[in-house]
């Protein structure tokens, strides 16, 4: 059987083209290096590129594979998104949220602040214009991807406190292990981020190093073990309601596919996003459940004062970055439309975003707070 490798050969400093498949016989074998953001092992949040590997090998009858490769294993996981477009790898499973300081729409298509749950991304990318957006993004880049949304991850639990917080006058002061979009917003409630890597936040818990910590979604984070050093857990998960997953592919790659490979990516990440949608909710349920009944964790919601100052953080947030990229106002006012049930403002794909690059428009006053340095077991998340 013959095999074809998809990988980008340097020669003399050129790259030499992919071979196209699009005429191949059904018993070619083609194998796309597939670097992810999280180790396969990871409940929710690895174990979705591994089922996707399993069900196009499956389908494809052995003619399409994707050969994984763990974070540490030549790819970190924020190198994915240029080592696609580059053709130095052939694919990557990652969640978009990693490109945010690149792109800054790409959170919007990833999980954020007060944002849809799986269910509304789901229909947004099935009916309304989420995925002509979500191409347009990185083609208005010159990225040369092509994205399929592939999984969901599950929400994010609410954040894990060393004492409660009664009221918006607690926050002050607050050392938060929390990074991103959702740093921004507790900075306006005067709480203070702080990097610590996924792995080592339950030692900066018993060391005092940290009051407080937004991590991952709570079944991750049982198995991460911040049951045993936090004992409160408040909810609801506001800083990311959702983890949506990417498939990316070099278009080039993608190009020679084919069609017919081509449909089946398509349709096999579909099934995830409906599968995982149901899947991610069962998973952190069961973690809530033996967090209260076996923990010992109090699992409590956030007094309404502290969440509608979370809220109004987040609009003023929001709408700063909408002055800085123009295109994450665009994405943001769009989804948000189709969740209220309006007319989408977003012409996607006819080119009323051009010219709106990451560069263009005036730039927020805030600063966006790096991504904490990731950790050992689970690399820094979504």
């Amino acid at each position: 059987m013959k095999t074809v490798l998809f990988q980008a050969l340097m020669v003399g400093g050129s790259c030499l083209a992919a071979v196209s498949l699009a005429g191949a016989a059904p018993a070619e074998v083609v194998t796309l290096e597939t670097p992810v953001a999280f180790g396969t092992h990871v409940p929710g949040l690895g174990t979705p590129a591994r089922e996707l590997a399993k069900l196009l090998e499956e389908r494809s009858d052995g003619s399409l594979q994707l050969a994984l490769k763990e974070p540490g294993e030549g790819t970190a996981p924020f190198e994915i998104l240029d080592k696609v477009s580059d053709g130095k790898v052939d694919a990557g499973f990652a969640t978009a949220g990693y490109w945010a300081a690149k792109l800054p729409a790409a959170s919007l298509f990833g999980g954020y602040p007060f944002g849809p749950d799986a269910k509304e991304y789901q229909d947004w990318f099935n009916r309304g214009h989420g995925r002509a957006l979500y191409q347009e993004m990185y083609d208005q880049a010159k990225v040369k991807v092509h994205v399929v949304p592939c999984a969901f991850g599950g929400a994010e639990a609410g954040g894990w406190f060393a004492k409660e917080v009664n009221s918006v006058d607690d926050m002050e002061g607050l050392r938060m292990r929390i990074f991103g979009l959702g740093a921004r917003v507790v900075m306006r409630l005067g709480a203070v981020p702080v990097l610590v890597p996924g792995s080592q936040i339950a030692e900066a818990f018993q060391k005092g190093k940290i009051d407080a910590a937004e991590a991952y979604t709570p079944v991750v984070d049982r198995t991460n073990g911040l049951q045993d050093a936090a004992k409160i857990l408040y909810q609801p998960g506001w800083s990311q309601p959702a983890t949506v997953f990417e498939f990316l592919i070099n278009q080039e790659r993608w190009d020679a596919l084919g069609p017919e490979r081509q449909s089946l990516i398509e349709s096999t990440c579909g099934e995830l996003l409906q599968r995982t949608l149901s899947e991610s909710i069962n998973l952190q349920s069961a973690a809530l459940t033996a967090f209260s009944n076996q923990d010992g964790v109090t699992i409590l919601e956030f007094p309404d004062d502290i969440q509608a100052a979370l809220r109004e953080g987040w609009d003023e947030v929001a709408r700063e970055e909408g002055v800085r990229d123009y295109l994450f106002k665009e994405v943001h006012e769009d989804i948000e439309a189709f969740r209220a049930g309006g007319e989408a403002t977003a012409q996607a794909g006819n080119g009323a975003s051009q010219g709106a690059g990451t560069s263009g428009g005036a730039k927020a006053d805030a600063a966006m707070p790096p991504p904490p340095p990731p950790g050992d077991a689970t690399p820094v998340g979504p």
